[in-house]
């Protein structure tokens, strides 16, 4: 990221030269793009043409790729980015004004980021069910998501959060941004953009390609932002400062255990779905390695085990292009449809 220019003002309590300062600033810059200006100058008319012209095949696998999005965007902007914010006036921090500022950012982008998917899903892809009625706060996850399991990694994040803003501890606060910042947005959501990027070869979709040039900028912000958080912490662990003791430990076991379930959304772009937009598993896969490697022990110089990290994955890899998917995701449809009934009875969902 280029660093701007260090003010030549200052305030009495707010650091202008701080680098959370300037991450937050750069939130004020590229940050506030306006998803309704988006939708009204470029419109929906496109996509809709493209999506009907496409196979099912095809219809599904775009589905998928973006339930995953939709889900993760809504579970940060709901519950995550505000632990996290929370977490960060802790006394293991420091500038913790600024890095508060810097969270209202976050969290901003992170809500327009559910507002664009879930109005963009809703016009363009309007033949799917989302029960959301189930669950009108947060909205009950998409039934693919739930179905492969990549909802794990959002519940993980949850409690992960939710710790971290309670206990405000350095080692849960290291952990909690782990799997935030470094997994869900820095492999699961980098990987899925990638993909998204390769669409117009397949799908001319103008809209969901030109906001998804904002919601990476935005997510690149966000990575940043982790980053810079682990490695404030890993280098007081490192200086032998006894309350940051077992930092590095949470950063890497957090790792091991997200991977296993991060590896369900390459589900999304297996033989299993057919592949029809050819997003291709190996690529995927490897990108996402790449990424481990070079966010956890090149930029942090944690010694993550590569080799551990594609096990887990082979290992969850090998399970998942055995399930029966339209199996599962009629099981899954089947319990809302349920919880709908009971519901609809006034039972207690």
């Amino acid at each position: 990221m280029a660093q701007p220019a260090e003010p030549t003002y200052t305030g009495q309590r707010i650091d202008t030269g701080d680098k959370w300062y300037q991450l937050f600033q750069k939130g004020v810059e590229l940050g506030t793009w306006n998803v309704e200006k988006l939708f009204d100058e470029i419109g929906f008319e496109q996509d809709k043409e493209t999506w009907k012209s496409l196979e099912p095949n095809e219809r599904d696998q775009i589905r998928y790729l973006l339930s995953g999005f939709l889900d993760g965007e809504t579970e940060v902007a709901g519950d995550a980015a505000t632990n996290l914010s929370r977490a960060m006036g802790a006394d293991c921090l420091e500038g913790n004004r600024q890095k508060e500022m810097y969270m209202t950012m976050l969290t901003l982008t992170e809500h327009k980021h559910t507002q664009f998917l879930d109005i963009y899903m809703n016009e363009v892809m309007d033949d799917q069910d989302n029960y959301t009625e189930l669950d009108p706060r947060r909205g009950t996850r998409v039934p693919i998501v739930q179905t492969t399991g990549l909802g794990e990694v959002f519940e993980h994040q949850g409690l992960l959060t939710a710790k971290a803003a309670q206990t405000k501890d350095p080692v849960d606060i290291a952990r909690a941004a782990t799997n935030y910042h470094m997994n869900v947005e820095g492999i699961l959501a980098r990987v899925g953009s990638t993909a998204i990027s390769r669409l117009p070869e397949r799908a001319n979709l103008p809209l969901l390609n030109y906001a998804f040039k904002f919601v990476s900028t935005d997510e690149g912000r966000h990575i940043t932002h982790g980053v810079e958080l682990l490695k404030e912490l890993l280098e007081k662990e490192r200086a032998g400062e006894p309350a940051y003791q077992g930092v590095e430990a949470g950063i890497v076991n957090t790792l091991y255990e997200d991977v296993p379930y991060m590896a369900d959304f390459a589900y999304m772009y297996t033989d299993a779905v057919g592949d029809p937009l050819d997003l291709d598993i190996d690529s995927t896969l490897l990108r996402g390695g790449n990424l481990i490697d070079g966010m956890y022990n090149e930029t942090l110089g944690c010694d993550v085990d590569y080799m551990q990290v594609m096990d887990r994955v082979s290992d969850r890899y090998e399970e998942i292009t055995e399930w029966d998917l339209d199996a599962r995701l009629e099981a899954q449809q089947a319990h809302y449809q349920q919880k709908r009934g009971v519901a609809a009875d006034g039972g207690d969902d």
